[in-house]
């Protein structure tokens, strides 16, 4: 009886060696869930910002625009990798400026990513290439 009442316990313990073990690592942190949330592409490799681009977290969904089409998809988080896809998305033309920032936006969030949090509440995503894409809060 007193080991079925520890299973809960042990579980936890699971996520705690986890942690442990990314923050051992060298690796930056990462808490589950924490992308959840409205962001606004604030930088695309040091390029500017994606005029128009969005995306919103919720709990295994992730919807937003790459600034000319909607995009809609699944996204999960496996300790520092962060994956997203497919992705379901409209198909209408924009001027080419906006057309070719959203195929390079497209591309990086394909590819699996690591997720940086910075001190000002941002995150940065980052492709193995060195890709990135920097999200800041978007406010309601």
């Amino acid at each position: 009886m007193a080991a079925l009442l520890m299973l809960p316990l042990l579980a936890g313990c699971q996520t705690e060696r986890r942690q442990l073990g990314q923050a051992l690592s060298g690796k930056p942190p990462v808490v589950a869930r924490s992308l959840i949330g409205r962001w606004a592409m604030a930088d695309l490799n040091g390029g500017g910002a994606v005029a128009g681009g969005t995306l919103e977290f919720s709990a295994d969904k992730v919807a937003g625009s790459a600034g000319c089409n909607r995009l809609t998809g699944r996204w999960t988080q496996d300790g520092a990798t962060l994956s997203i896809g497919p992705l379901a998305g409209t198909r209408m033309a924009c001027p080419p400026p906006a057309m070719q920032a959203e195929q390079r936006v497209l591309a990086l969030l394909a590819a699996p990513l690591a997720v940086l949090h910075d001190g000002q509440g941002g995150v940065t995503l980052i492709a193995q290439d060195g890709r990135r894409l920097r999200l800041a809060p978007k406010q309601p």
